[in-house]
């Protein structure tokens, strides 16, 4: 999810067209993967911003 938004810039909606996704779910798994890469780039003692995760 997080690759297909941020990289490839699809929109939700276009996510969504795939087979068995709903725009909630990912919203919720994107919200979920940008956490992720936030705590793993803080104990990687790499600087991140909030806005630039968004």
């Amino acid at each position: 999810m997080l690759l297909l938004r941020d990289f490839e810039e699809l929109t939700i909606a276009e996510i969504a067209e795939r087979p068995d996704e709903q725009q909630g779910a990912i919203k919720s798994r994107l919200h979920r993967a940008r956490e992720l890469v936030r705590e793993y780039m803080r104990g990687s003692d790499v600087a991140v911003s909030s806005s630039s995760m968004k």
